[in-house]
């Protein structure tokens, strides 16, 4: 009996709008045995779901007449045919996109341009007996992880600078891509009692015409909308249009169908709000609402750390201790939230992968195809598991508590030796450092982090040497290569354009130290750190 005989003439819906692309998945499934039914937008595939129901749907989103998101809601949201498995295949590869694919209802998510092999095996594993607790542990799963990293992407670029317009466009340009908007606004409150003004506003290509600067946007209506909001609101809320515009004038505001507020809030206090719109109606999933009040609540914290950063600029020594009350604000908040993730959602894992293992020794052999979608779920869980470490370890590296610098330096360069294509040395006072307060460890080893990240990103170098030494009454940490080099008084011209050197040089500088640049194309370079001694020395 073959493959195909096996599967008893699954019957396949191809669900796509370009003929090309349907034709090619159809003759692929066709050659293994499948029977497959081609629509070429979401009417017609619903039309045939409710002719003869298939056994699977492969489904393109971005359709005309009904796109792909609205065929998958009609699915699931009727019982005749919400069990019928879904596996997306699509173009849209974000990670919003995949959240919201997989909540849903999605199985699987496939990503244009495919692998017409890996096409095949979703198929067939789809078509296999399903069980709805491991499909549903799997799936959320999915989506949590999808979460992690997304927010973690986005932290780790609000974290990077301090610059306001800088945080303000990258928040407004993200949001606008990562949940197909056509609009996003952010306002903010001049003060606790102040009034409220539109700070950053980013339109879709489509609306250029339109753009920010003709922004038919009432800012007092938007800031009593924003007033009205209970301080422990967390998720978007649905405003008119209407609501807001400009009497007399028509806009950007107009062509919007869908708008929603969300407040920004730090430390339970409003410091203004997302204006979210598109053009055609918007739902947001719960996924998708926890992620968005997720990240504006890291976008807050950015906002509120630029605003004080800003305010304060021009006094050096106010500034000095601002930046470094920002930075251990940073470093709080990755300790903060790698510990949440180390002791909430890899735990849980963790608990749930051995659950599912007992449930693969406790069944045996007895189903063979339970046993091999345990095994597939064993698979995921594990990988999510190791995923989440290495995002816990970037984040706040546990050994730089536990052990102290000159051990987490020495754990650092030997994961680095590993992968890089250079040797490198490390370095470290005879006899040991003194003892030095948690933020200087903190700054070192940030420093050395970043230095050593670009040597080998772009130095390519034979060898790198990280030393940690004491002269007199200062720390240096000095990191030289033996690379290409670069011009460095074109570097220091350029000191302000971005996070690398600023970053670093901003960290010393805060704790009254001080970072000098020394290369020349083809002589290497070589980046010295210095901190007085007084100040950051630690307890005995």
């Amino acid at each position: 009996m073959t493959r195909g005989e096996e599967r008893k003439k699954a019957d396949i819906l191809v669900v796509d709008d370009e003929p090309d692309v349907a034709r090619i998945i159809a003759l692929n499934l066709q050659f293994e045995g499948f029977d497959v039914r081609i629509a070429h937008n979401g009417r017609e595939a619903l039309e045939e779901v409710s002719r003869r129901p298939p056994d699977c749907i492969l489904l393109d989103i971005m359709m005309p007449v009904m796109d792909g998101w609205d065929v998958l809601k009609a699915l699931k949201s009727d019982r005749a045919t919400s069990d019928i498995p879904v596996v997306v295949v699509t173009a849209r590869h974000s990670d919003v996109d995949r959240i919201r694919g997989y909540s849903g209802g999605a199985v699987e998510y496939i990503t244009k341009p495919f692998d017409p092999e890996t096409l095949k095996d979703y198929v067939a594993r789809v078509l296999e007996p399903r069980h709805s607790k491991v499909e549903e542990e799997i799936r959320r799963d999915r989506i949590k992880g999808l979460q992690v990293s997304t927010l973690y992407r986005i932290t780790e670029t609000l974290i990077s600078t301090l610059e306001i317009d800088d945080i303000l466009g990258f928040i407004t340009g993200e949001l606008l891509k990562l949940f197909d908007l056509d609009l996003c606004c952010i306002g903010l409150f001049e003060g606790e009692n102040g009034s409220l003004r539109i700070a950053s506003a980013c339109s879709a290509p489509g609306l250029e015409g339109e753009g920010p600067a003709k922004l038919d946007l009432e800012p007092r209506r938007l800031e009593e909308l924003v007033r009205e909001e209970r301080g422990d609101a967390a998720s978007p809320r649905r405003v008119e249009p209407g609501d807001l515009l400009t009497e007399g004038e028509a806009g950007l505001l107009d062509k919007l169908e869908a708008l929603f507020l969300l407040p920004l809030k730090v430390k339970g206090r409003i410091t203004g709000a997302f204006l979210l719109g598109r053009s055609e109606d918007l739902l947001f999933s719960e996924e998708e609402a926890e992620l968005l009040a997720a990240i504006g609540n890291q976008a807050a914290m950015a906002i509120e750390n630029a605003r004080l950063y800003d305010d304060l600029r021009y006094d050096e020594e106010v500034q000095r201790q601002l930046l470094q009350k920002v930075i251990t604000a940073q470093e709080d908040e990755r300790r903060r939230v790698a510990v949440e993730l180390h002791d909430g959602v890899i735990q849980n894992l963790v608990s749930a992968l051995y659950r599912l293992r007992l449930c693969a020794v406790r069944m045996g052999e007895a189903d063979p195809e339970a046993a091999s979608a345990l095994q597939e779920a064993e698979r995921i869980m594990d990988g999510s598991i190791s995923e989440m470490r290495r995002i816990v370890a970037g984040l706040r590296p546990s050994v730089l508590d536990d052990l102290g610098l000159e051990v987490a330096l020495e754990k650092h360069v030997a994961q680095l030796q590993e992968k890089a294509g250079c040797h490198i040395i490390l370095e470290t006072a005879q006899g040991g450092l003194p003892p030095l307060t948690l933020e200087a460890e903190t700054a070192l080893y940030r420093i050395a982090q970043e230095a050593v990240n670009n040597v080998l990103k772009h130095s390519r170098c034979n060898q790198a040497k990280v030393s940690l030494r004491v002269e007199g009454d200062t720390i240096v940490l000095e990191i030289t290569d033996d690379g290409v080099g670069f011009d460095a008084s074109g570097a220091q011209r350029r000191f302000t354009a971005g996070f690398g050197l600023v970053g670093m040089r901003e960290r010393a500088e805060s704790l009254g130290g001080s970072l000098e640049i020394r290369s020349g194309r083809g002589k290497g370079t070589s980046v010295v750190t210095r901190l007085p001694l007084r100040g950051i020395a630690g307890e005995v």
